[in-house]
C-alpha cells in the first residue's frame, strides 16, 4: 500500500462526518427547538455520530482497506476504481428511491481518500 493511507482514511471520515452533522443542522436554521428540545437534539447528534462511526470503521475493514489494496497493487490508483463500488450502490439507491445517506458518505469517503492520498 503506498501513500499515507491511514491518514487519508482518518481524514476521509472525519470531513464526512462533519459534513453530514453540518447539513443536518443547517435544517435546523428556520426552526429553533425549545432548550428541552435540545437535549433530544444532542442525544440524536450523539447517536447518529456513533454509528456513522461504526458503520465507517466497519466498511473500511471490510470493504476500503482491501479495495485501496487491489487498486494500489493492479490498477493505476485512479478515482474511478475507488468510486466504482459507493458509486453503483449510490445509484442504485437512487434509481429505485432507497435510502441515500450511506452510500452518499461512502462515495464521499472514498473521493476524499483518493484526495488526501495523492495530494502533495
Amino acid at each position: 500500500m503506498n501513500g499515507n493511507w491511514d491518514s487519508a482514511a482518518v481524514k476521509s471520515v472525519f470531513y464526512t462526518g462533519l459534513l453530514l452533522l453540518l447539513g443536518m443542522a443547517t435544517l435546523l436554521v428556520d426552526d429553533l427547538p425549545s432548550p428541552m428540545e435540545m437535549v433530544g437534539l444532542f442525544t440524536g447528534f450523539a447517536l447518529l455520530s456513533a454509528f456513522y462511526l461504526t458503520f465507517s470503521l466497519l466498511g473500511w475493514l471490510v470493504i476500503g482497506l482491501p479495495v485501496h489494496w487491489l487498486c494500489s497493487r493492479y490498477t493505476q490508483g485512479h478515482l474511478v476504481y475507488y468510486a466504482f463500488l459507493p458509486g453503483t450502490f449510490l445509484l442504485l439507491t437512487l434509481l429505485y428511491n432507497g435510502p441515500w445517506l450511506l452510500p452518499g458518505c461512502a462515495f464521499a469517503q472514498a473521493c476524499l481518500f483518493h484526495f488526501h492520498l495523492n495530494s502533495r
